[in-house]
């Protein structure tokens, strides 16, 4: 296929018109008077929603250097969407802002790559300042006002998630699931979460989603790695025959086992995933126990017995499966309550009376979470599949927003926590020269942009809210985009989780410092 090759200012220029209908279609999204965009999904019904991310994966432009630019904005959604689930929005219009700013400065003459140093010294300055203007999350009230905000100032997606919390405690283990009902229903049922995730992505049965979800599976536990096909070869010719699906959870599982597994489910012979066992050493073996303990199965271990003549029989069992490439969560699984399992609880505490080391405590906590087995289930209705779904993607958003903020801390919402971080990136700016000089203070004036497009949002004038709140001493005063009206945002519970704010600066600054380094833009021929 013969490509197309444009250069400097024409590829700029080019990816730039990307960029700028990317921007266009996700800005005014933004805060509680945003709106939606609606768009067609070829083969499911169309879906009305302001979520960034889900906005931006949809565009593709018929122009391939515009595509090309549209992509790498779109690129600082899906990271912040990897990284926090939450923010998407803010990183697009921050991403936005600061390629603005900064090619302008490069039409002056600044020097792209001196530049783009510039404005990483000031992202480091606005992480660190970020960290230090954090307050801890401590009380489920917070986390209801953190969940309402990032659910599209919903205050029943609040309550829901607040209900969670309440019940399950701050690391709460939640499946999302769809539903023919109209209401959406809360259910507190068994289930675990374990640090591992699929090992390949031919295991996957939502490649839009990067899921591998199993319905009913046996879950296979092997304390040994599984390298030779021929040693779980047994297990799924049992599998197949009972047409059941099957998990593989190994020490490691490498060779022909995983290659002629990921072959097998790719042609859809069999329902499988493989993944690691969580942990490490003697805390991966503790871990895998809990596992059988839970689900009613044996851990095989090639001390005692053949791997290569175990079959189901030895399996244990859950409801569901759902892994991602870090997570995989087993719902219901088919012996929670099980005296192996009592007994299993009382060692674990035992050790813990008796371990002072952070790091042992650590790990025996993780593994008696194993055990403890509580999860929350919400089934997501709607009246339709075009509200079931735009609800879902508000949910989801609102139980990242929420995780994240328990993990980091808060900040003032509303786009005041960038504001807080211009004092100290214009102190590094102080420190620099020339074109990094330059770069940093384009960092400096893009940390404006999320306000702006709040207040323009909401039909206001954003020179004069940005006047009123950057005028204002106290460090919590900022304007609230529900009512019009200014205040303390931390009283008047407009709150943000600072991980969220980071990561969607952090990416931003990267996209942006791709783009102004790029000389060339490389594309198929069209036609």
């Amino acid at each position: 296929m013969s490509k197309d090759i444009y250069f400097e200012n024409d590829a700029a220029e080019r990816m730039l018109r990307g960029i700028e209908k990317v921007a266009k279609a996700v800005a005014p999204t933004f805060g509680p008077k945003g709106r939606n965009v609606a768009f067609d999904q070829k083969y499911d019904v169309p879906l009305v929603t302001n979520d960034g991310y889900a906005i931006a994966k949809q565009i593709t432009l018929k122009d391939g250097a515009e595509d090309l630019g549209a992509k790498l904005l779109i690129e600082a959604a899906s990271k912040s969407n990897e990284t926090s689930g939450d923010g998407t929005t803010a990183a697009v219009i921050l991403a936005h802002s600061m390629i603005l700013n900064a090619q302008k400065t490069i039409a002056a003459g600044a020097n792209p790559i001196f530049l783009k140093k510039g404005m990483v010294k000031a992202a480091e300055v606005v992480e660190k300042t970020l960290r230090e203007n954090a307050v801890p999350v401590k009380d489920v009230k917070t986390i209801k006002n953190i969940a309402t905000i990032s659910g599209n100032n919903d205050p029943e997606i609040g309550e829901l998630i607040g209900k969670i919390y309440e019940e399950l405690g701050f690391d709460p283990v939640v499946i999302l699931e769809d539903t023919q009902m109209a209401d959406t229903v809360l259910t507190m049922s068994h289930g675990c979460r374990l640090d591992s995730g699929y090992l390949s992505r031919y295991f996957l049965t939502d490649a839009s989603l990067g899921l591998c979800e199993l319905k009913d599976p046996y879950i296979f536990i092997c304390k040994d790695e599984i390298n030779d096909i021929n040693q779980i070869y047994h297990l799924l010719e049992d599998a197949l025959s009972k047409k059941a699906s099957v998990a593989i959870i190994a020490k490691d599982i490498t060779g022909t086992a995983i290659s002629s597994l990921a072959k097998n489910v790719e042609a859809g012979v069999i329902k499988a995933v493989a993944l690691k066992g969580p942990g490490y050493s003697d805390t991966r073996d503790r871990n895998l126990n809990c596992l059988a303990a839970i689900t009613g199965g044996t851990v095989v271990d090639s001390a005692y017995m053949n791997i290569a003549e175990c079959g189901l029989e030895v399996c244990g069992r859950a409801k569901r499966l759902v892994s991602d490439k870090n997570i995989t969560t087993l719902e219901q699984p088919a012996c929670p309550d099980s005296d192996k399992v009592g007994e299993l609880r009382r060692q674990i505490n035992a050790q813990l009376e008796t371990t002072t080391e952070t790091y042992a405590r650590d790990k025996l906590e993780q593994s008696l979470g194993l055990l403890n087995s509580s999860m929350a289930v919400v089934s997501v209705g709607g009246t339709s599949e075009l509200e079931m779904f735009e609800r879902k993607y508000r949910i989801e958003d609102a139980l990242n927003a929420a995780k994240r903020a328990a993990a980091e801390g808060i900040v003032p919402g509303g786009g005041k926590a960038l504001l807080l971080c211009k004092n100290a990136v214009q102190a590094l700016s102080d420190t620099l020269a020339g074109d990094e000089k330059i770069g940093a203070e384009v960092v400096r004036d893009s940390l404006e942009a999320p306000m702006k497009q709040l207040a323009e949002n909401c039909g206001v004038d954003a020179g004069a809210v940005l006047h009123n709140v950057l005028n204002n001493k106290d460090k919590n005063f900022g304007y609230d985009a529900r009512t019009g009206e200014y205040g303390n945002l931390i009283n008047l519970e407009i709150i943000d989780p600072v991980a969220v704010i980071r990561n969607s600066f952090v990416n931003a600054v990267s996209v942006a410092g791709n783009y102004i380094t790029t000389y060339a833009a490389v594309i198929p021929h069209s036609d």
